[in-house]
């Protein structure tokens, strides 16, 4: 008869997580099982290999660009409606690039096995979905877009770029500033009847 776990499989992956995001790929998986509670054996019966485990934990959030462009939609004023668009995606980077970070810098992942592992990269996602989005924006009149894709992009690297440098630990950007770079990309969208 099996011994009953003492840990269950996520609780081992957010031990691990923790680890990872400290260390990198240099977290190791000594410190890993005596943290967790269980022997290094335990965890490598779970986890084929430390680069497994390190995949498992991990993983980025997947992002719910749908739940992000209801979000927008539901917001009355097409001003706040952007500035909330960019405040829910600017929220997923900070969540996401703290893990997929360290899977890109891993030279047994990187970028390619980054997307062979977990497809599409959330910043794809919202590009598209954003782009929809502003399409139908400036359809209904409600924002100027001449070329919704390049203003996806812009909105989605801007965002991502700084939930990036905050991960670096290189510059932290005050959310009175985010919201004023928001404004900026909101006053090269909206209508010309539109005086704010």
């Amino acid at each position: 008869m099996a011994r009953p776990r003492t840990i269950s499989d996520e609780a081992l992956l957010e031990v691990a997580r923790a680890i990872f995001v400290r260390d990198g790929a240099a977290g190791t998986t000594t410190e890993i099982a005596a943290r967790a509670g269980v022997s290094e054996a335990t965890l490598f019966k779970r986890f084929s290999t430390k680069t497994a485990l390190f995949i498992a934990a991990m993983a980025p959030p997947r992002v719910d660009a749908a739940s992000i462009i209801m979000e927008a939609q539901a917001v009355a004023d097409p001003k706040e409606a952007v500035l909330t668009l960019g405040e829910a995606v600017l929220a997923y980077f900070r969540t996401a690039l703290p893990v997929a970070m360290p899977l890109i810098g891993n030279p047994l992942i990187g970028v390619d096995g980054l997307r062979r592992h977990f497809g599409r990269s959330g910043a794809e996602v919202l590009v598209e979905a954003i782009t929809a989005y502003l399409l139908d924006q400036s359809k209904n009149g409600r924002v100027t877009a001449p070329d919704p894709q390049a203003a996806a992009l812009a909105l989605v690297t801007s965002l991502h770029s700084i939930a990036q440098f905050e991960v670096m630990g290189t510059h932290t950007v005050p959310s009175e500033s985010v919201r004023a770079m928001l404004q900026t990309i909101w006053s090269g969208l909206r209508p010309a009847s539109r005086a704010d």
